[in-house]
């Protein structure tokens, strides 16, 4: 099966969130906007996908009531900034909206790729802390180590690295071994 091309006509103010609603829909690609700028990603590889979901799993298990846990679901940041974290653990209340906001999230959580390394180590976490998201963690595949963020001011502050074994109290209480989320 061939590629499909697909031509668009690019804003002159460029893109907006709005716009995303007119763009083809398609399981295979992953639209984000940074400053009005859309980027269009291949869906991450297995591995990442897998790791992904079995941290949704735990997540889930340890969430208080009024909080949901979504992966992959869009992130409405600002008019010209949308993104889309591995893992959202939101509002309960927020599920009624397509897109969620910053001011419903209680985490992000990306899952690094090779080809995602400068956006989840910088641009991501700087935007979801300029937008006051409490907390954001990044899970590093090689070598595998999750590290736990905590909102400080307008800037994330590390809480945590963990190489083995995961025990963490905030914003949940959880504790597993990391080898679980690769297996």
């Amino acid at each position: 099966m061939g590629a499909v091309l697909t031509t668009l006509d690019i804003p002159m103010d460029g893109w907006t969130v709005d716009d995303l609603d007119a763009l083809p829909d398609d399981d295979h690609l992953r639209y984000e906007l940074v400053d009005g700028c859309l980027l269009v990603t291949p869906p991450p590889p297995l591995r990442h996908q897998s790791a992904a979901a079995q941290l949704s799993f735990l997540l889930h298990g340890a969430v208080g009531d009024g909080w949901r846990v979504i992966g992959e679901a869009g992130l409405r940041v600002d008019r010209v900034n949308y993104r889309v974290p591995d893992i959202m653990v939101i509002a309960a209340a927020a599920l009624t909206k397509a897109k969620a906001d910053p001011g419903d999230m209680l985490l992000a959580v990306e899952v690094m790729s090779p080809s995602s390394v400068s956006t989840d180590r910088v641009a991501k976490p700087a935007q979801y802390a300029a937008h006051g998201i409490p907390h954001y963690w990044r899970l590093e595949l090689e070598p595998a180590v999750l590290v736990t963020h905590v909102l400080d001011g307008e800037r994330y502050c590390e809480t945590g690295r963990f190489l083995h074994e995961v025990v963490v109290e905030e914003p949940v209480a959880l504790r597993f071994p990391l080898a679980r989320l690769l297996s």
